[in-house]
């Protein structure tokens, strides 16, 4: 008769073996709300009449546009004649960028009024007068 062989001793076994970590549990997404899918082909929906539309107008009449184009050249021209004074004094590397921006700032103004965009223009050196001010403080 042929014996069968003993089993295998059981190695000894620490503790932290024999534990596991469990994972961290897992959050579940909220389902999906998808749409059901459609059986019937999906037609497109048709484009509807196209109105007229009026072209934009200036809100000012055309003496108030010149009022508000000496305004902002006025402006503008202040604003340089800042500039090269506190381009005269000492800068800086703080206050000589908020110069550079109050210049872009200006010539952003410039090109705007250019393109007859005098709401922007007075918007952008207001910008620059802004932070000119500022470094105009003591």
């Amino acid at each position: 008769m042929i014996e069968a062989p003993a089993p295998p001793e059981p190695a000894e076994v620490t503790p932290a073996e024999t534990s596991t970590p469990k994972p961290a549990p897992r959050r579940r997404r909220p389902p999906r709300s998808e749409p059901p899918a459609a059986t019937e082909s999906v037609t497109e929906p048709a484009e509807p009449p196209t109105a007229e539309v009026p072209a934009l107008e200036p809100r000012e009449s055309p003496g108030q546009q010149a009022t508000l184009r000496q305004e902002i050249l006025s402006l503008q021209e202040r604003l340089r004649r800042r500039i090269v004074q506190l381009e005269r004094g000492k800068l800086t590397g703080a206050t000589r960028r908020i110069l550079d921006d109050a210049r872009t700032f200006l010539a952003q103004s410039e090109k705007a009024l250019g393109d007859d965009d005098l709401q922007r223009a007075r918007n952008l050196a207001n910008k620059a007068a802004l932070l000119v001010s500022a470094l105009e403080q003591p």
